[in-house]
């Protein structure tokens, strides 16, 4: 059980979740949590820029451009840093050891690629998967798939078996809207706790039709920075940590949404829809392997990779929209609606530059892979990994 915190020359104490608040201004102060172990990953945050490189699938390694390196994480709004790379493929555990740190939550991109996967959806009244057995919160989950080798590693991310499965539409949600800027924290607790419900009712049958173990995270509320096994978690935010495969939210995060998406019907419960979506990627290897290849990686292909990683989320939360649409309200007038969140904190928007080259996605980025999770029911639809890198700019 190595630890790799120590090791890193990028490493810095308060690693975590303030290293790339998704949902605030982006931040250049992403950095790592404190001494990882294995088995014990940590959740993605959001990073810095890493400058201009291509995914090569098909050749199992990544072909360097031109750009510095920088440093790594996930979150769902702002840049933060990466620890830098440790070449050597033979050391792919260690560097996935290293690498889980941080923590998610993610948006959209200009998806450019086409699908043919139309919504099979039921009559009013006739929803789908009401035999699945909703699973208790299980806050002592298996651990996570860890590929073996770099070349697992990118079979996961572009070849998971998940990408064949496909999601019902419509299925039934209890978690209808609340107003949740004057909801009290006990009932915002109960309501985002049952959506992980309505979260397990549309994925769990998808994840196990590929073969995987599905496991319902739990929501905490707090209210001031918290202390987690991923680090600190700052105000104003969410994420999902992969150390504990549990879901944070603070309770002031609705102030940072644009003031005219507040009272747009399930914000807030998509902001937790593209966290559970990182939850997926942790119980299918895709997490882990993203994190092992951006180790390994130059800064350009590692912020590349990162949005790859980001935008897949952003798309299987709009597809979680499309699947409860009818049960909570939701329709195609409200999702669109929705996909102007994705837009508020993509890079360029949220620092103003529309030149930035961040690791979360343009605006206009962001909301596209949302929108086109919305309008298919393949899982496959939001591969990210096997599209150009224009596609997740």
């Amino acid at each position: 059980m190595s630890q790799w915190g120590q090791q890193n020359p990028r490493y810095r104490p308060d690693a975590g979740y303030s290293a790339s608040n998704q949902w605030g201004a982006p931040s250049n102060a992403q950095q790592w949590a404190p001494q990882q172990q294995w088995g014990a990953p940590q959740p993605p945050q959001w990073a810095p820029p890493r400058g201009q490189q291509t995914w090569a699938p098909n050749n199992a390694a990544w072909q360097q451009a031109q750009r510095p390196p920088a440093n790594y994480g996930y979150n769902l709004g702002v840049p933060g840093g990466r620890p830098p790379k440790r070449g050597g493929a033979s050391n792919i555990l260690r560097l996935v050891l290293f690498m889980i740190g941080g923590f998610a939550v993610a948006m959209v991109a200009f998806s450019l690629f086409s699908s043919t996967d139309d919504p099979v959806v039921t009559p009013p009244g006739e929803y789908q998967n009401e035999d699945y057995q909703v699973p208790q919160v299980d806050t002592n989950p298996p651990e996570i798939p860890i590929p073996e080798t770099y070349t697992q590693a990118t079979e996961w991310l572009t070849n998971n078996s998940i990408y064949d499965a496909s999601i019902a539409v419509p299925v039934r949600c209890e978690a209808t809207p609340i107003d949740l800027n004057n909801a009290s924290h006990a009932e915002l607790q109960t309501h985002l706790n049952e959506l992980t419900g309505c979260l397990m009712r549309v994925f769990g049958p998808a994840l196990e039709q590929a073969g995987y173990i599905a496991v319902r995270p739990s929501v905490t509320i707090y209210t001031s920075p918290v202390n987690t096994k991923c680090g600190q978690m700052p105000t104003a935010n969410a994420a999902y940590c992969s150390a504990d495969q549990q879901i944070y939210y603070a309770a002031d995060l609705p102030t940072i949404v644009p003031p005219d998406l507040r009272s747009t019907n399930y914000v807030v419960e998509s902001v937790i829809a593209h966290e559970f979506a990182h939850a997926i990627q942790g119980r299918t290897g895709i997490l882990i392997s993203e994190a092992a290849w951006e180790q390994r990686s130059d800064d350009a292909t590692a912020n590349s990779l990162s949005r790859r990683l980001e935008v897949q989320a952003d798309c299987w939360a709009g597809q979680f929209i499309e699947s409860v649409g009818q049960s909570v309200g939701v329709d195609a007038n409200g999702a669109q609606q929705l996909s102007e969140l994705f837009y508020s904190i993509g890079d360029d928007v949220l620092t103003g530059d529309s030149t930035y080259d961040g690791n979360h996605g343009q605006g206009a980025t962001r909301r596209a892979w949302f929108l086109e999770g919305y309008g298919t029911t393949l899982m496959g639809s939001c591969n990210s990994f096997t599209v150009g890198d224009a596609q997740v700019r």
